[in-house]
């Protein structure tokens, strides 16, 4: 993995989308790929609406380099109780989560998921393009769903868990 050459590309394709001039330079003074990867997912409204990396970059550059801070291409990750996750391409996600969990989800492509929320959780979720998400909530979890155009979700409710689903009119962030 050649770091400085995925800096200097994901620089120039971020660029090309227009991003801010401090996003720019932050990119630009990062020193390693979790400090890139950090910003994609703090970044991921702008990451989602350009796709300025694109599954096929992350495929051929990050691959192999990037499950560790919960992003996933074309994988199978079962987990328990991680706060960001971010699944990309044809990936299958099985997530726990449990006790006082607080959790962001952000699921794209052709993902398929099942969430099960379980103690206190709190599990935030934005879903696209044609994602499919089962939603199991229990306990005093609780669950929100953000549904962008394309997206499916279906979800069970109980005891005194709560799940609230979100439709947005848009393909994606805006």
């Amino acid at each position: 993995m050649d770091f400085k050459y995925i800096k200097k590309e994901a620089l120039k394709r971020a660029i090309d989308n227009d991003i801010c001039e401090e996003w720019a330079a932050r990119i630009n003074h990062t020193v390693n790929v979790d400090e890139l990867l950090d910003m994609y997912i703090e970044g991921i409204d702008f990451s989602f609406s350009t796709e300025f990396l694109s599954n096929d970059f992350f495929r051929r550059n990050l691959k192999g380099h990037m499950e560790h801070k919960g992003i996933f291409l074309d994988d199978n990750p079962i987990l328990e109780n991680v706060k960001k996750i971010v699944c990309l391409g044809d990936s299958r996600l099985n997530l726990i989560g449990n006790q006082y969990l607080v959790s962001e989800v952000f699921l794209r492509d052709k993902t398929k998921a099942k969430i099960v929320a379980k103690d206190s959780a709190f599990i935030m979720v934005d879903i696209f393009d044609d994602v499919d998400l089962e939603v199991i909530a229990n306990d005093s979890s609780k669950v929100c769903v953000n549904v962008y155009k394309g997206a499916k979700v279906s979800f069970k409710q109980l005891d005194d868990s709560y799940v609230k689903i979100v439709k947005k009119k848009t393909k994606t962030f805006k």
